[in-house]
């Protein structure tokens, strides 16, 4: 299926449970890439255990705190007659306890971009998990590599293509997280409105105080502009025709709404909000979560003004 099949599966799942929705929708992270970029014998070799649940793959781009800001890169590639030497740290990767294969970006000593995929080789791929304080079923961590032998045939891409690569992925990416906040937005109104119309107080319902009734209203006005948004963001990436500032915007909207509904359903709960056995206790940690995913708005904004006056980022 298409990116807003998949934004439609993603959204559905992490309305029933934001945990499990995400996982799901990053537990291929990356093959997007080798579809689009690898050689039909990448494909044949990697897709199938994929496909198959019996490998796992994953993206480790960044070296900093922002995964997308590569202006640092100090993972090195050192080509040898049959294979490259590869050292470096990758920060903050996601899925990596679980991951078998990673799709990394490095350096050559000419300045170069090159994107390997590296399979898993014990010590050589040493794993630090990291604890987060949501979206917990998602593992993540720092990947070291030291000294890991990646055959040349396992180059990702023609040269040239590094960067259309990479903004590829970044864009597929916030597309997912984007559909995640979406649906996350949907089941945090549910189990708000669910809560409203049982929960009592002074004699009436809490779905009965105009309070209560506007702030239900204003998050749904909220989700069906994230809608939108999110929609016209797979349409026009399915169709390569999407003008980055439509991700942009989306992006900083949606991460908005979403932090906000979440807040409010929160709210509508009282202390019984903050409570384990609740499930808007969960969604309210994993928002904040898939909202430093998509990135923070300073950046964004950056991003998006300069495409307004007419420069390239």
């Amino acid at each position: 299926m298409g990116l807003l099949e998949n934004t439609l599966v993603i959204e559905a799942f992490c309305r029933v449970d934001s945990g499990i929705g995400s996982a799901l929708s990053l537990v291929d992270l990356g093959s997007d890439l080798i579809l689009k970029f690898g050689s039909k014998k990448q494909m044949e070799r990697f897709l199938p255990p994929i496909i198959k649940g019996e490998k796992q793959l994953t993206v480790a781009f960044g070296e900093l705190e922002d995964d997308q800001d590569l202006s640092i890169l100090s993972t090195m590639a050192e080509r040898r007659e049959k294979d490259y030497w590869v050292r470096g740290v990758k920060r903050y990767v996601l899925n990596v306890s679980l991951a078998d294969l990673f799709i990394i970006l490095c350096k050559e000593p000419e300045e170069q971009w090159l994107p390997l995929i590296v399979e898993k080789d014990g010590e050589k791929t040493e794993i630090c998990p990291i604890e987060k304080m949501g979206l917990r079923m998602i593992s993540s961590g720092d990947l070291h590599l030291k000294g890991v032998q990646v055959p040349h045939e396992n180059r990702l891409g023609e040269k040239g293509q590094e960067m259309e690569l990479v903004q590829y992925y970044h864009r597929v990416k916030s597309l997912r997280f984007l559909a995640q906040a979406l649906g996350l937005m949907e089941g945090a109104l549910e189990r708000a409105l669910k809560y409203s119309n049982q929960r009592e107080q002074f004699g009436r319902r809490l779905s009965q105080f105009q309070v209560i009734k506007h702030k239900l209203a204003e998050m749904q006005v909220g989700i069906e502009v994230s809608r939108c948004l999110t929609y016209r963001a797979a349409v026009e990436l399915e169709k390569r025709e999407m003008d980055p500032k439509v991700l942009f915007v989306a992006q900083i909207e949606v991460g908005r709404k979403m932090a906000w509904v979440v807040d409010e359903a929160l709210q509508i709960f009282g202390g019984y909000g903050y409570m384990a056995e609740e499930g808007i206790e969960r969604f309210y940690r994993d928002a904040w979560t898939i909202r430093s995913q998509l990135g923070t708005e300073e950046e964004i904004r950056d991003l998006l003004s300069e495409r307004i006056l007419g420069k390239r980022g």
